[in-house]
């Protein structure tokens, strides 16, 4: 009993018992990448969190990345609330309902191979300190915003006519999204893909879109919010 307590106390003193128990085994980093295109929807490929609409990936290292992925599965939203990121359990429990240890480390080693250590302490890399534009893809460009309206339609049902959200489903505001970030998305919800839980109402909106439905539709959200203008020639 003494060398059971001795050994608990010489835990302790090592911080081993003071957080989690975390997936540490080295992920695999190709593994990891692969299970990341989906998370690079809203994170972006970049893990810049697509101009700070979702949370930067930047800077993690991979055990922040493994005990956010964790309470996210478990559903701790205390500890989730505590570093910043209890309003956003809604939209990522879902994503990571299913993960499995492996896949955490998997994606925790990626992240920290790709974006981490930025800076020590695991602080966020800064945003983009060029134009401060963000780079509009050639098919948005081309967009037919008139086109991408009377599409939208449809949306409108459950987004608003304004993109304000919140008429069916709690269907999430629209205003102020990205072209970039909203066609990401769709693409995402075209592929099928399971992603928050209004994807039962958009993976079937989505399915039958064709590219430049999407770059469509894009552009012509850019335009409702505050801000995000889509310039033509």
């Amino acid at each position: 009993m003494k060398q059971m307590r001795r050994s608990l106390i010489a835990l302790a003193a090592s911080g081993a018992l003071a957080a989690p128990m975390l997936a540490h085994a080295a992920g695999d980093v190709a593994a990891g990448k692969e299970k990341y295109a989906s998370c690079a929807a809203c994170h972006g490929a970049d893990g810049g969190g697509q101009g700070g609409a979702f949370p930067k990936l930047t800077g993690l290292t991979a055990d922040e990345t493994v005990q956010k992925l964790t309470a996210y599965r478990e559903g701790d939203q205390e500890y989730l609330k505590s570093v910043g990121l209890g309003s956003r359990y809604g939209t990522m429990a879902p994503n990571a309902a299913n993960l499995s240890d492996e896949e955490i480390a998997n994606l925790a080693a990626f992240i920290a191979e790709e974006f981490g250590g930025a800076a020590a302490g695991g602080d966020t890399a800064p945003a983009d300190q060029g134009s401060g534009k963000q780079a509009v893809p050639e098919g948005i460009a081309e967009a037919d915003i008139a086109r991408g309206e009377a599409l939208y339609s449809s949306c409108a049902i459950c987004h608003g006519q304004e993109g304000e959200g919140g008429h069916l489903f709690a269907a999430p505001a629209l205003k102020g999204m990205t072209a970039s970030q909203a066609a990401s998305l769709l693409k995402v919800y075209r592929k099928g893909t399971e992603m928050g839980p209004n994807s039962y109402a958009m993976i079937p909106q989505a399915v039958h879109l064709t590219d430049a439905d999407i770059y469509n539709l894009a552009a012509y959200v850019a335009t409702i919010g505050e801000d995000q203008v889509i310039e033509q020639e």
